[in-house]
């Protein structure tokens, strides 16, 4: 997920160190597109991965994926008089290799993370997302509408993805296979209640669609190919605490969705689908999910600053029904300013756990013996668990507009195959603000 820069002050030079902007602000162009209610930002983000020991291949290999966002805002008040606002996201990823896939995970077991979370969703351009927002009441009731992935609206975690780890930018409901993160758009709409100065509830509605995913959808906006719906709902409370009001972001969400899908344990005629794998799995009408997440800062100067520690919390749990992933949780903290003259730079950390579906497990380990497997034959599906996630990165802001974000990846059990070496993994993040 990224955030858009507003323009404000003096125009900056091209280069400058202190700009926001890696060309700056010549003529002063982008104040004025501002001052007129449009703000324009291009952004780039490149991930590189090594795995140092472990895994299932311990062979040493450099791998990367990279991103380019273009995102444009536009509020309509100051040249139309109109309430209401537009957002348009395009972004172009190159995927490349995912050291997950190449090196740490045994093959025939389940994918539970990505070393580069910008790694996905195919390796083209596609619009993001283009909605339309107003307020009601005073702001009191807010509507959102378009194409748009719901973890945009329904994980409100103002880092977005800070991590390179995916599991550890949060336990989003996108553990579940037909939830679709960014960049991946669907159409969708969402309504905010403010029922207090700092509570509030959401609803939405968004097309389940698996079509969205491919290249040929990237700029469509057709609803041709959707399977159901996903009604999410979230009730979020933004407190600040004490004299230098700390901010506090804590929600609790759900969803349920109308789409069909297949049971992971249970055959179409009862029993462990490995015991009458010809008749298939018994199919389900429905789906469901829930999440958790808090976060806290706790030192600072506090108000909007982001200076000090905070520290954060956050678990989600699948439909054991339908879902290979059973549930995840984990935590963290980011410190910003960790040095007096470093007040931009960031130290953050965080472990997450990735819990298998039991059931998942049980009907493939079934599947070994009904058909002879075993563990050196390809089709064998090795024993899982649980993977253990943790991530150590530092973010030195070189400039107003390029960080350098070095880091360190653990991986216990990669995969949640008990039988896979721990691996520890050295990343690299550059980022780059146009």
């Amino acid at each position: 997920m990224l955030t858009l820069t507003s323009a404000t002050g003096q125009a900056a030079d091209a280069l400058n160190a202190t700009s926001p902007w890696l060309l700056g602000d010549p003529g002063g162009w982008r104040g004025q597109l501002t001052s007129k209610g449009l703000d324009v930002g291009l952004y780039y983000l490149s991930e590189f991965t090594n795995n140092t020991s472990g895994g299932h291949d311990s062979r040493n290999q450099t791998v990367s994926s990279d991103q380019t966002a273009l995102i444009i805002n536009y509020n309509m008040t100051p040249t139309l008089g109109i309430e209401g606002d537009w957002s348009l996201a395009i972004t172009n990823r190159n995927n490349h290799q995912l050291l997950n896939t190449t090196r740490l995970n045994d093959p025939r077991g389940p994918q539970t993370n990505l070393s580069q979370e910008v790694w996905g969703s195919g390796s083209f351009t596609r619009i993001t997302h283009l909605t339309f927002h107003r307020d009601y009441l005073d702001g009191a009731i807010g509507i959102r509408v378009g194409r748009m992935s719901p973890t945009e609206e329904f994980f409100p975690d103002p880092h977005g993805c800070d991590f390179q780890a995916l599991q550890n930018c949060g336990t989003v409901p996108g553990n579940s296979n037909i939830w679709y993160g960014w960049p991946v758009a669907t159409w969708g709409l969402s309504t905010t209640w403010h029922l207090a100065p700092h509570v509030y509830v959401k609803a939405g509605v968004y097309q389940q669609n698996p079509d969205d995913l491919k290249k040929s959808r990237a700029w469509s906006f057709s609803f041709k190919g959707g399977k159901g719906e996903i009604y999410p709902v979230l009730l979020g409370w933004q407190p600040q605490w004490g004299a230098k009001r700390y901010a506090g972001n804590y929600f609790i969400g759900a969803f349920y969705s109308n789409v069909d899908s297949s049971d992971v344990y249970e055959g179409a005629s009862g029993g462990a689908q490995a015991l009458t794998p010809s008749a298939g799995f018994k199919q389900r009408t429905d789906r469901k999910s829930a999440w958790v997440y808090a976060s806290q800062q706790l030192t600072g100067p506090g108000g909007s600053s982001a200076e000090g520690l905070q520290v954060f919390a956050n678990a989600e749990v699948n439909d054991p029904r339908t879902s290979v992933i059973h549930y995840v949780y984990g935590a963290g903290l980011y410190y910003t300013g960790p040095l007096a003259n470093r007040p931009r730079d960031v130290i953050g950390f965080a472990t997450t756990m990735t819990h298998i579906n039991d059931r998942w497990a049980r009907n493939r380990s079934l599947n070994n013996v009904m058909q002879g497997y075993d563990s050196d034959d390809s089709l064998y599906s090795p024993a899982v668990s649980q993977e253990l996630n943790s991530e150590l990165y530092y973010r030195w802001q070189a400039t107003g507009s390029v960080y350098l974000q070095p880091g360190v990846q653990y991986y216990r059990h990669p995969g949640a195959v008990d039988s896979v070496p721990d691996a520890v993994v050295l990343a690299l993040r550059v980022g780059v603000s146009f």
